[in-house]
């Protein structure tokens, strides 16, 4: 798509949405199509001060907690609508409710557009035979990466602009053993370990974070800064 002309009205269909239905290392990217809205809700947070020497209290905006509510139209065979039936149907939770989306905004660009990518939450909120659709709501967990992306033949490619995320590898441990089905909660991402009492995390270098991990009786927690030199963590919990 060209450049849009200054006083361009801008339109539904230039602002896309890509779901991975791959992985991260080996991302397969579906175009969100057959929804009937695509709205962005900011979910923004606040705090509110009443301080002692203001005759009004004071309001400051901590964070956006950016989120989607796609309504999909059910085509049988649409990329969209097959890989938010495959969620609903399987009851998919946990990890297995974890992806990626990517945003790409043709309102600013020319070759290349403005483009989010942000790990995922895929909530499946209904499936509506009557209406035929199935919504999904989807919830942006940890920090947007901003960037930009090309869009060929329907694949979108991301350059990322502003940070460098890398996995990091969280081994939990009891005196010296690990750990199964224990919870480890970075930055309000909480997963549970696996048979080897790991669990993995997509982190932003150079954030800090704070990290915990507990089991029924027992846990730990601490601060720390992400580093890409630093890909393992280990935790006692005691």
């Amino acid at each position: 798509m060209a450049e849009m002309a200054t006083g361009t009205q801008v339109k539904k269909f230039h602002e896309l949405f890509f779901i991975n239905t791959g992985t991260k290392s080996v991302p397969v990217w579906a175009q969100i199509k057959k929804a009937t809205d695509n709205t962005i809700s900011m979910n923004p947070e606040t705090t509110v001060r009443d301080y002692i020497t203001d005759e009004s209290p004071t309001t400051s905006l901590e964070r956006y907690a950016p989120g989607m509510s796609f309504p999909i139209t059910m085509y049988k065979g649409e990329l969209d609508y097959e890989y938010f039936y495959d969620k609903f149907y399987n009851l998919k939770t946990g990890t297995d409710a974890e992806t990626q989306l990517l945003y790409v905004s043709y309102t600013h660009g020319s070759s290349s557009f403005n483009a989010w990518l942000a790990d995922v939450v895929v909530v499946i909120d209904n499936m509506n035979p009557v209406d035929s659709t199935i919504t999904a709501n989807i919830t942006i967990n940890g920090t947007v990466d901003q960037g930009t992306a090309t869009v060929t033949l329907g694949v979108p490619v991301f350059t990322s602009t502003t940070v460098t995320e890398f996995q990091l590898t969280v081994n939990v441990k009891l005196v010296a053993t690990n750990v199964e089905g224990a919870s480890v909660d970075i930055g309000g991402v909480r997963k549970l370990t696996d048979s080897s009492g790991n669990a993995v995390f997509t982190l932003v270098d150079g954030l800090d974070y704070v990290v915990g991990a507990w089991d029924a009786t027992h846990e730990i927690s601490d601060k720390f800064t992400a580093d890409t030199g630093t890909v393992t963590m280990n935790l006692v919990i005691v």
